[in-house]
């Protein structure tokens, strides 16, 4: 499990924020307003995420997805299954073979584990209704969201333009000090398969896992991100991820030129 970084920063925060004058039932009006136009497959997503302020840290997502989302979003079992049977997936094994050959050729005693396997939108949802650092991050925008509406002149029911101003509000949040650790549920490239996550192995142990924990003392002091990224020069992987920091995590570009 992702260790909890931003615990003590909500503390602080929730500690100086006051209290708010608009309500909780406020923020939710507001949330259900802003989902309104969003794609039956965004909605649907949603009710399955627990509690107000994680569905509004996903709603967020979906805004900046803007009109990506539907491209985006994350393939069912039957097009994963399919997927899983095309020329495509045989090339992205070739490739990730390729990338092994070399890191190989380049760490002698090491080796990478590459997972593969698409993650479904069921295993997105249970990631983010379970991730503490997600959650703690929902608690942050959910203030945040009470603070704009109490700060500014909003209706006590929103109308169209009270909509778009908060749906720009959730837009143009930034959370402090890192983005949340999971894409919202069904955006993850994960999803299709075009997100691979790397592991450095030694005699069949992994010394550098995908765990936000481990970036510092692993992937940097150890040096295994610059080493990844040395054998990924000139394949069609790119990466890695910046925001959050996951030196493990690669895109799949099957039109790039290797």
């Amino acid at each position: 499990m992702r260790a909890n970084l931003f615990a003590p920063i909500l503390i602080a925060c929730l500690a100086v924020a006051g209290p708010a004058r608009a309500s909780s039932a406020a923020v939710d009006e507001y949330l259900l307003a802003v989902t309104h136009d969003l794609p039956p497959v965004a909605k649907e997503a949603l009710q399955r995420i627990d509690g107000p302020p994680r569905q509004l840290l996903a709603v967020r997502g979906y805004i900046r997805a803007d009109r990506q989302l539907t491209a985006r979003w994350s393939w069912s079992a039957q097009e994963i299954r399919a997927y899983e049977a095309s020329d495509e997936y045989r090339e992205l094994l070739a490739s990730i073979d390729a990338v092994r050959a070399r890191f190989e050729t380049q760490n002698p005693g090491y080796s990478l584990y590459a997972n593969t396997t698409a993650r479904s939108l069921d295993q997105q949802l249970q990631r983010w209704n379970s991730n503490p650092s997600v959650g703690v991050i929902a608690a942050l925008l959910q203030q945040a969201a009470l603070r704009e509406l109490s700060g500014k002149d909003y209706p006590a029911h929103p109308d169209a333009k009270a909509t778009l101003r908060f749906a720009n509000f959730l837009r143009e949040w930034r959370p402090t000090p890192a983005a949340p650790p999971l894409a919202s549920p069904g955006l993850s490239l994960h999803g299709r398969s075009r997100a691979i996550d790397f592991q450095i192995v030694q005699n069949g142990r992994i010394i550098a896992p995908t765990e936000v924990a481990k970036v510092r003392s692993a992937w940097e002091d150890q040096g295994w991100a610059r080493k990844l990224a040395t054998a990924m020069r000139g394949t069609r992987f790119v990466g890695p991820l910046q925001s959050p920091n996951e030196p493990w995590h690669y895109e799949y570009a099957p039109g790039a030129r290797e």
